[in-house]
């Protein structure tokens, strides 16, 4: 027990730090207001498309499919944007009964449609709120980048499931700026989780496990992904210079809260729509995990070892998370959480698997070498 205690207390100061990044980051707004607002109480009678089962009472927007029929769709222009940079959007969002369709992506959507100069949309570029099953009243604000291409954004409102109910109310969407004080607590926040990790790399023995290198690969290959933006990800290399004067307008994108892909499912439904939205997350906590679990195996590690693994994975995986708060154009996501845990639980159960399946050199049962 007392070794126990000793782990817990040399991991707390990364703990704290955790939740004072958290709590920090959640409650204080990047970005201040930047002119008048774009687009305020939504109404049928100012949109430019209207599709399907949609009604309007007090600017509360309902949009209902009944099994087998017509995807109901809203969409509004918002005026000139070329002057802007970051657009905020917010509001709030209901849904009750909303079965997703074959995709698992299709259920309650509103999302940012970016369009060019020729009014194309450009890709990818769209930032969207998503809600499937049933939840009442939650409220939702997102900050999305605008390219100095981009000319025309549209609001689109669709419920693409197979059947069920969303009503979206209050949504508002207006110019911002991020506040000059802000780089400043990034910059202050980074140097610190910095310190941190060139504290508990060798305090965490990093450098003696067995899969040291592979171990270091998998990490590596994590914060990566964590932190470059997500337009690499779109375009990839050949677009880093193109990037360059968009990284400039540094900002801070966040759902809060989110709302959450799968609520109102089962764990099975859950884990399928979570792991589609997040499979990145997936596939590399669940290879760390596995790894760290390898390697422990072949050092003669103890079977409570498994519960260091697991508790340390999730850490790593929370702070990565909370890594996003600094990096610009990208989202603190509850559903990557949730990945890393499905990523991570998954991993332990293959390896579970194949300790029993395979019995070589190593005793797997007692963690010794023989």
């Amino acid at each position: 027990m007392k070794k126990v205690l000793n782990k817990v207390k040399m991991r707390l100061p990364a703990i704290l730090l955790l939740a004072a990044s958290f709590f920090f980051w959640e409650n204080y707004d990047p970005c201040r207001p930047y002119g008048p607002v774009l687009f305020d109480s939504a109404q049928l009678a100012d949109a430019a498309m209207v599709e399907g089962d949609c009604s309007e009472i007090d600017s509360v927007l309902t949009l209902t499919r009944p099994p087998g029929g017509t995807v109901p769709s809203v969409v509004f222009n918002l005026p000139d944007v070329s002057s802007h940079r970051i657009l905020r959007l917010q509001g709030r969002m209901r849904v009750k009964d909303v079965v997703p369709g074959n995709d698992d992506f299709q259920g309650a959507r509103l999302k940012f449609v970016k369009r060019n100069k020729k009014g194309r949309p450009t890709g990818s570029d769209e930032e969207q709120i998503y809600g499937a099953g049933s939840f009442d009243w939650k409220t939702f604000r997102t900050d999305t980048y605008l390219h100095r291409r981009i000319k025309q954004v549209d609001i689109l409102l669709t419920q693409q499931g197979q059947s069920g109910t969303v009503q979206f109310d209050s949504i508002e969407v207006r110019p911002v700026r991020l506040k000059g004080r802000t780089h400043w607590f990034k910059i202050a926040f980074g140097i610190v989780w910095v310190i941190f990790g060139v504290i508990y790399y060798p305090r965490c023995r990093l450098h003696t496990r067995k899969l040291r290198h592979l171990i270091l690969l998998n990490v590596l290959l994590i914060l990566v992904g964590v932190l470059l933006p997500t337009r690499f990800f779109q375009y990839g290399i050949p677009a880093i210079k193109k990037m360059i004067p968009f990284v400039q307008v540094e900002g801070h994108s966040v759902s809060e809260p989110f709302i959450a892909a799968g609520v109102g499912f089962d764990l099975p439904a859950h884990f399928q729509l979570t792991v589609a939205q997040s499979y990145g997350h997936f596939i590399l906590f669940g290879s760390l995990c596995f790894l760290v679990l390898l390697s422990g195996a072949l050092e003669g590690q103890p079977k409570w070892y498994y519960f260091k693994v697991a508790f340390d994975v999730l850490l790593f995986g929370a702070v990565t998370e909370s890594l996003q708060y600094l990096t610009p154009d990208r989202t603190v996501d509850m559903a990557d959480l949730y990945c890393n845990a499905y990523g991570m639980l998954t991993a332990m159960v293959l390896f579970i698997i194949f300790k029993s399946l395979w019995r070589g050199p190593v005793q797997w049962i007692d963690g010794k070498t023989s």
